[in-house]
Formats: C-alpha cells, sequence, structure tokens
C-alpha cells in the first residue's frame, strides 16, 4: 500500500491612497495663499501603503501543485510579504521537450544556486528543494547560513513546540537551534514475519544473518536473490547512516557496512544492477524495506499470487516485527522529512520576520491535514471512482495528525477498490479477494506512534547521485570478483572522503 511537497510566484505591488479635503476659504486670503493652504492639507490627509517585503525562494524547479496554492493565497492576502519564486530549472531540455533531472543538470543546479548564496544577497528561503544534491542544503546548515526558528517559535501561538511534534523537532536540532522544519515525516524501516525473524525489534548484523541462516531454501531478501539486490535493500538503504554531513565526514570504513557488504556477496550477481527479473515473489523472504508514511501501513498488505488473494494483517498483532536496518547498535531505523526550508541569516531581520510569517503558514493544522492526502475522482464507464494518494508522511502538527487519525479510523482515506472488498494486482481482469477485515483501530494508530517516537536517527534518505555513483562501482566491481572486500572498503571511503570534503 504504497502512498505517496512546494512553492511559489508573484511581482511586487505599491498601493496609495489619497482622499480629497475641502480647506474652508477665507474671502481675504490671496488666491497664492489659499492654494498652499490647500496643498498642505492634501498632503496632511494622504496615506501610502508601505511597499510590500518581498521574499525570494531558491527552487531548482518549479513548485507543485498545493504549494503554489498555499503561495498564491499567501499572495493575496495583501499582508504586507510577498514572495516569489526563483527556479533554476524548467524541466526542458534544449527543444522545450520534458525531461528528467540527469546527472549533468543536477550538477549545474547545485553550481548555481551555491554560487548565488555565497555570493549575491538575492535568496531569502532555502530549503531541500533547492538543491538537486541534499548534501549542499545539509553543509549549508553546519556552515551558519540559516537563522535559529526556534527564536519566532518562542511568541508564536500556533507554531510552536507544544502544537508541533517536539520528538521531530529534537532530532532536526544541531547544537540546540533549529534551522529548518520539515511539514510531514516518514520512518524508513524493515520488517520481518515473526515465523522467520522472532518478535524482537531492531536486528544486530549477527542477528539478521542468524536468521537467514535458519530461512528455508529459496527464500529472498525483500524478494530478491542476487548481490545486487540484496545490496541496494540492506545496505543501500541504510547508506546515510555512514555519512556524516554536519562535520562532513564519511565512515565507510565502519565494521557494518563491510560485514554487510560481505552478506551480499555471499548471493551470486547478476553482474549489473538489480533488475525486475531477478525478484521473487512467492518465495519465503526473511526481510523487506518499509518506507512507513501513513496510518494505513498499520496493515500489512500479503499479496498471494497463487490464490490470489489479499491478507491485512495487524503489525501490532505479532505477525510481523519491525526490525530496522541490521546495525551494531540496533539503531538502524531512521526518520526523514519533506519540505524543510529555512530562513538565510544574512538578510536584514525584517526580511526574516517576513520570512517566518510566511514559512510557518506549511506548518499550521488547516495546511497540513488537507493537504495529507490527494483525491483523484476517474470518471469510468460505469460510474465514478474515488482514488486517495496518501503523501506519504506523517503531519507534524499535532493537531493535524490526530485529525489524520481519525480520519483514518473512519476509513475517510479509503480507495473505492479497498471499500468494494477487491484490489487489482497482477491480471486486472481477476481481481483479488481480501481475506481479512482492513479496519484500524486507534491501538494501531497508537502502536505506529510509539515506534517512530522510539527512532533517534534523523537522515536524509537519498544518497547523493554522485556519492551513489562512487559506491556503486566499487561494490560492482567486488561482486564481480575483480577485487576484494578490503580494497573496495578502502575505494569507497577514500573516494568518498574526497566527495564529501568538495561539498563544503
Amino acid at each position: 500500500m504504497k502512498r505517496l511537497s512546494i512553492f511559489l510566484m508573484a511581482a511586487m505591488t505599491m498601493l496609495a491612497g489619497c482622499s480629497d479635503s475641502g480647506a474652508s476659504k477665507n474671502s481675504s486670503v490671496s488666491d497664492t495663499t489659499e492654494a498652499s493652504a490647500s496643498s498642505a492639507s492634501f498632503e496632511s490627509t494622504t496615506t501610502e501603503k508601505k511597499p510590500d517585503i518581498v521574499l525570494t525562494m531558491a527552487m531548482c524547479s518549479e513548485p507543485w501543485k498545493d504549494m503554489k496554492a498555499l503561495i498564491d493565497r499567501f499572495n493575496e492576502e495583501d499582508n504586507g510579504v510577498r514572495v516569489e519564486i526563483k527556479s533554476f530549472w524548467d524541466g526542458l531540455d534544449a527543444e522545450g521537450n520534458s525531461t528528467g533531472m540527469t546527472d549533468e543538470i543536477q550538477e549545474q543546479i547545485d553550481f548555481a544556486v551555491t554560487q548565488e548564496l555565497i555570493n549575491e544577497d538575492t535568496i531569502d528561503l532555502v530549503g531541500q528543494f533547492s538543491f538537486g544534491n541534499a548534501a549542499k542544503y545539509e553543509i549549508f546548515k553546519r556552515k551558519g547560513g540559516f537563522v535559529d526558528l526556534y527564536e519566532f517559535m518562542k511568541d508564536d501561538p500556533e507554531v510552536n513546540r507544544e502544537t508541533l511534534n517536539s520528538h521531530i523537532l529534537d532530532l532536526c536540532e544541531r547544537d540546540g537551534k533549529l534551522y529548518s522544519i520539515p511539514t510531514y515525516y516518514t520512518a524508513y524501516t524493515m520488517i520481518s514475519k515473526s515465523e522467520y525473524g522472532g518478535n524482537k525489534r531492531n536486528w544486530n548484523i549477527d542477528e539478521f544473518i542468524d536468521h537467514w541462516d535458519k530461512m528455508p531454501e529459496g527464500s529472498t531478501v525483500n524478494w530478491s536473490m542476487t548481490s545486487e539486490g540484496i545490496y541496494y535493500d540492506v545496505l543501500r538503504m541504510n547508506t546515510p547512516a555512514f555519512i556524516d554531513y554536519k562535520n562532513c565526514e564519511v565512515h565507510f570504513d565502519h565494521p557494518d557496512f563491510r560485514k554487510m557488504l560481505e552478506f551480499c556477496h555471499r548471493f551470486d550477481s547478476n553482474m549489473g544492477q538489480k533488475r525486475d527479473g531477478d525478484i521473487a515473489y512467492d518465495n519465503p523472504q526473511l526481510v523487506e524495506y518499509l518506507i512507513l508514511g501513513d496510518y494505513s501501513q498499520a496493515l500489512v498488505e500479503e499479496e498471494n499470487y497463487t490464490n490470489n488473494t489479499v491478507a491485512f494483517p495487524h503489525l501490532r498483532d505479532g505477525s510481523y516485527t519491525l526490525v530496522g536496518y541490521a546495525t551494531s547498535d540496533r539503531n538502524g531505523a531512521y526518520l526523514c522529512g519533506m519540505g524543510e526550508c529555512s530562513i538565510r541569516s544574512n538578510i536584514s531581520k525584517e526580511k526574516q520576520e517576513a520570512a517566518w510569517k510566511f514559512l510557518r503558514e506549511f506548518y499550521r493544522e488547516e495546511y497540513q491535514a488537507e493537504n495529507y492526502a490527494f483525491c483523484d475522482r476517474i470518471q469510468m464507464p460505469d460510474g465514478e471512482v474515488v482514488q486517495y494518494t496518501m503523501r506519504g508522511g506523517f503531519p507534524i502538527n499535532n493537531a493535524a495528525r490526530k485529525t489524520v487519525a481519525e480520519k483514518t479510523i473512519k476509513d475517510e482515506y479509503l480507495s473505492d477498490s479497498h471499500k468494494e472488498g477487491t484490489l487489482t494486482f497482477g491480471d486486472p481482469n481477476d481481481p483479488a479477494t481480501f481475506l481479512t477485515d482492513q479496519k484500524i483501530t486507534q491501538a494501531d494508530i497508537d502502536y505506529i506512534d510509539d515506534y517512530i517516537a522510539s527512532i533517534d536517527r534523523w537522515e536524509q534518505p537519498h544518497t547523493d547521485r554522485a556519492l551513489f555513483n562512487i559506491i556503486e562501482e566499487e561494490v560492482l566491481t567486488y561482486f564481480h570478483g575483480e577485487q576484494d572486500v578490503d580494497t573496495a572498503v578502502d575505494h569507497i571511503q577514500n573516494r568518498a572522503s574526497i566527495w564529501i570534503s568538495e561539498q563544503g
């Protein structure tokens, strides 16, 4: 059950108002005196509106729907502040055709944004969405380029440590200061059937390997049976554990990385990257990765391709265990956020206050609750079909999260296909049948909230492409038998260290 945030436009306006003032005439006063008096009266009654404070937000591409709607509404409120977007890429190639963000385009965007932030004072708001490479944003935080948002939250009655999830705020802090706030947050973890992995949460690497050695013949790891596929799912997904953006360091020489890399090498190599054809859906599997981003995932979707059925056991009933990514300190699960945004520290106090006036809108209950899920109404030959798509993250606003939980319990986010008791997968002409009730209860909500509260890692989940390419090149060379594990680890550590030092 996969689910699924940013921003702006406008122009500066200046309004001036004036009113007529009739000065009483004195017949003994000369025309010149009368004109002067009238002029003085006019000037004293004229009111000029102060020009708007214009804020510029940097984005690597164009804002998307809900963000643009909020910005348009904010700009229309005539509140003395206007927000404009500076987009560094329009998503088109030289011929005007829509294209994806290639490595070359990403590098060009990041260079342009970085140079402007360093050399100009034209950008006021910066976020994850400003860069193709999230490392750049993290390193600007380290360099003290942004203001502490706690200073604005102290006097804000709606957006503060009481109204927002304090656990998430704590994880986002750097040396007691808060340089950005996510709008929504997600947990990255792995899940195991208890019949294979028991009921102990958060495995270490030895436990992971021991459970694997007891699996039936033909078993899989996240449906995969190849070195590359297993590397992608159990090690690459946990790459943030070995990257320290705050101190501009990498730790791929850590024993955990080496040990899991050796485990992946126990499987046959497909001599390339993970491919869909290498996935064995029907075989027993030790673990599968889980991106926990909405309360409906308190139910685990079990698709049986043999008898075309779908079951929904509850996470809390003990049939599954959330085990994280295997690490020696059992700290493998991590949280990440979307929509993080910061206010530049080198702009005036007046502009900083105006920036907070705008930024806080994203953390208010109304915005977060309304934009948690997107509803599509699809016209079909036999009538309208309602399909909900989750944003893929929990609201950081406590009241909005409570509203989302209540609506989930009431099935308000349930798509028509699920309400009817069928789910199409495999053959679209042969819908699967639900075997169990999907009803989510408060106990399910509490289970998810408690698990998230137990996670104390905050990461950037998406490895930069350039860094990923460095790691992948050396890993594949190892899997293909062209170098040993010591050489692979040394090369990765050395090359990645050079890469991250260049980001600073």
